[in-house]
């Protein structure tokens, strides 16, 4: 008995072929899927060596873990891609599970290990592109496995894309992958970048003044002075070694933070160094994870507000100056100088006479203008001193001034206005002979003008005594003026607080023994800024003197409105101080009384005075060993 064809069961070869978008289109996915998965496994194990070999790092995730995460890493990624080439369906399956499990796994250690960002610890940048790495291997060995559930069948049974197709499809999913790989890593390094740092920003338009906020790191100042800006007083936040760049401004009204800008992955390899205006700050320094990744970030002195980082291969060098628009840079011995706009890009490089090195620089308008030490050559028979001044548009020479062969201009006496550039060149006479032997410092004040070099006055011949101390060499001040929305909040409510005089002057201020009885006297001579004519000299009873230079630099300060105000100790015995604040005002000194119940009773002793809007602080080490503020009407 025949069966007919059409009978149940009975196979028909005649039967209407299924949709052909549906048979094209899910080979095509499993192309898309397969592909992308592969590449983000090989990004995978790219990103991971890159990671480990490719950033310079030394230090952080770098060690053991890291290596043996890569090298297995690597090896999971070539069993992976050869399964897939040989062995599609299950085997591939399996294998692309295990890896995504692998990789999240050890994602979740990477990231878990992560610090949180401080003084003593920093998330490197290797550790952010190693989470990444091992997210592309989450991602490739999910889609991996995902393409073989994507066609029905063996793999043997299995329906083949066109060719053509195939590749078009190939190429775009492997640029997606691609494309993302190369995207996501600078922005991991980015993100790392902004888990290490720490950022407030002051607002100098505020109502009222500062907003003003408790720092928690104000403990971590330890013995280090602070710098002076017309602004509040720049504290470094942790001076160890190494350094971060972490630095806050600090109210000396109320010893609060008006801003601070931390990033605890920088070094610092100087201190902070201030434009001539004093409105710029610049923080120089290479990344600790990378020391051929060298930074110069600007930021403006009375907010904190970053204005520009300049990115460099390697140390510029030693940070000199900076201007609104320039970075000056001196190279190693001083020999050369280098000015760079605030991109990083090299704008013109000059270099020093022979044997010559600067000690101190600075921009005002056009004008470069350094300080050079310089030991004996076949064009200069003795060692001396020189004032160089350079045009800043193009590194030219523009004047050069010899100072005496037998003087010294400390870089600390190298003053520069918006006009004028004034030095105290002085020489150091000896009085007696012998190991403890008393010298005496004659000066020389000169200025010139910075356009042509041209002398615009001198005072020769001044002197004050002689003494024991090498810290007692003299320095000069300069009487800033303030502006009056700067650090000190209340400073507008304070009926004392004092008004910036219509001339200012500069002023020399050394420390000297005393002829008729124990101890030493703190002396200041003024002298008008414009025509250098000697307005006053008066100096103050002082009992312990200085053995540090910087020391003897701390106790003194000029205001705004040409008051001089001198910290001294009257005691010879440094075990029972008598610290005492005085004023000296057109030549007349009177005593100071001021709060100082909360300071210790020798608080004189490492003081560093600093001008501010509302008077002066006194910046003093604590019985803990950090520095306290306390304001001086």
């Amino acid at each position: 008995m025949s069966h007919s064809a059409s009978t149940p069961g009975r196979h028909r070869t005649d039967a209407r072929p299924s949709d052909p978008a549906a048979s094209v289109g899910r080979p095509l996915a499993r192309v898309f899927l397969r592909t992308a998965g592969l590449t983000a496994l090989v990004a995978w194990a790219a990103l991971l060596v890159w990671a480990s070999f490719g950033t310079a790092a030394s230090t952080g995730s770098s060690g053991v873990y890291m290596i043996i995460g890569t090298v297995a890493s690597v090896a999971l990624v070539a069993i992976v891609i050869a399964t897939a080439a040989s062995h599609p369906g299950l085997h591939t399956i399996v294998v692309a599970l295990v890896a995504a499990l692998f990789a999240a796994a050890a994602g979740w250690a990477v990231y878990s290990a992560m610090p949180e960002a401080g003084p003593d610890e920093f998330i490197t940048h290797r550790a952010g592109v190693a989470a990444l790495a091992y997210g592309f291997g989450v991602v490739g060995g999910g889609l991996l496995a995902l393409s073989e559930f994507v066609v029905e069948g063996y793999a043997g049974g299995r329906r083949g894309a066109p060719k053509r197709m195939s590749r078009k499809i190939s190429v775009l999913a492997a640029a997606i992958v691609l494309l993302a790989a190369a995207a996501l890593a600078p922005a991991m390094q980015r993100w790392a970048e902004l888990a290490n740092q720490d950022v407030r920003v002051g607002d100098a338009t505020a109502a009222g003044g500062w907003e003003t906020t408790v720092d928690s790191l104000t403990e971590l100042a330890g013995v280090e002075r602070f710098v002076e800006t017309p602004y509040g007083l720049l504290r470094v936040d942790h001076p160890t070694n190494p350094m971060p760049q972490a630095v806050t401004l600090v109210d000396p009204a109320t010893g609060e933070a008006v801003w601070y800008h931390r990033r605890w992955n920088w070094r610092s390899s100087q201190s902070p160094t201030l434009s001539q205006s004093e409105t710029l700050v610049g923080l120089s320094g290479p990344r600790a994870d990378n020391p051929d990744d060298y930074q110069t970030r600007v930021l403006r002195t009375q907010t904190g507000e970053e204005v520009a980082t300049a990115d460099f291969n390697g140390s510029p060098g030693l940070l000199l100056a900076l201007s609104d628009d320039r970075l000056l840079y001196a190279g190693e011995r001083g020999e050369a100088f280098t000015a760079y706009d605030f991109e990083g890009e090299q704008l013109w490089q000059a270099f020093m006479p022979d044997g010559c090195e600067g000690t101190a620089a600075q921009i005002t308008g056009d004008r470069l203008l350094m300080l050079a030490d310089c030991v004996p050559a076949p064009d200069r028979p003795v060692a001396r001193d020189y004032i160089l001044a350079f045009d800043l548009n193009d590194g030219e020479s523009v004047w050069t001034q010899e100072i005496d062969w037998r003087a010294q201009v400390a870089p600390g006496s190298f003053l520069v206005t918006e006009k004028a550039v004034i030095i105290d060149s002085r020489i150091e006479q000896r009085v007696t002979d012998g190991p403890f032997s008393a010298r005496r410092f004659d000066h020389k004040l000169l200025a010139y003008d910075i356009a042509d070099g041209e002398e615009l006055w001198h005072n020769k011949g001044e002197q004050f005594g002689s003494t024991n101390s090498s810290a007692c060499g003299g320095t000069l001040y300069l009487s800033q003026p303030t502006p009056e929305s700067t650090a000190a909040g209340a400073a507008s409510d304070r009926s004392t607080a004092k008004v910036a005089s219509s001339s200012r002057t500069v002023q020399l201020v050394e420390c000297y023994t005393a002829k008729h009885r124990e101890g030493s006297w703190l002396g200041v001579m003024a002298y008008d800024l414009d025509t250098g004519e000697r307005q006053y000299r008066k100096s103050v009873r002082l009992g312990f003197t200085p053995l540090d230079p910087e020391v003897a630099r701390g106790w003194a300060t000029v205001l705004p409105d040409n008051r001089a105000l001198l910290a001294v100790d009257l005691s010879l015995d440094q075990t029972a101080p008598k610290c005492r604040l005085f004023e000296i005002t057109k030549g007349d000194a009177e005593e100071i009384e001021f709060e100082s119940e909360s300071m210790p009773e020798n608080w004189c002793q490492e003081a560093q005075l600093t001008t501010v809007a509302s008077g002066a602080a006194i910046s003093f080490v604590k019985s803990d060993g950090t520095r306290g503020i306390a304001l001086v009407p």
